[in-house]
């Protein structure tokens, strides 16, 4: 009965190692993919912001009386902005193209290395001369 006894309380340690080990994996997965999401959405976030400004720009030039795309030449831009001063993980890249005449692509590109992988989240849209 003793032997008996010993195999079960082993078999039951094991069961129970087993289950924790799983329900341990399990909330660190959770822990990572919510890390994921939420830089995805902060990169996406700052990827929009990107199209604004670049629209802000087209805006202001309208406000001027100047030519709808004065500073915005087919280029790559780099825009930084850290307001309290720290860095970022965070790299946006706009691109600049030209679509014809009344029609600029604009591109913007947010990237991000978190657990040993690039991210990357990209947002486009066309911005015309509507005057």
């Amino acid at each position: 009965m003793k032997g008996f006894t010993l195999i079960e309380i082993v078999v039951a340690i094991f069961l129970l190692t087993v289950g924790t080990m799983g329900a341990f994996s399990l909330i660190q997965q959770t822990i990572a993919f919510t890390s994921i999401a939420s830089a995805q959405l902060a990169a996406t976030y700052l990827a929009q912001e990107g199209i604004e400004t670049i629209r802000n720009i087209r805006d202001s030039n309208f406000l001027a009386n100047s030519t709808w795309d004065n500073g915005l030449a087919s280029s790559d831009w780099q825009v930084v902005n850290f307001l309290d001063g720290s860095q970022s993980n965070f790299q946006r890249k706009i691109t600049i193209t030209s679509g014809g005449s009344d029609i600029l692509e604009v591109s913007v590109e947010v990237s991000w290395s978190e657990r040993g992988r690039t991210h990357q989240v990209t947002v486009a849209t066309e911005l015309y001369n509507w005057r």
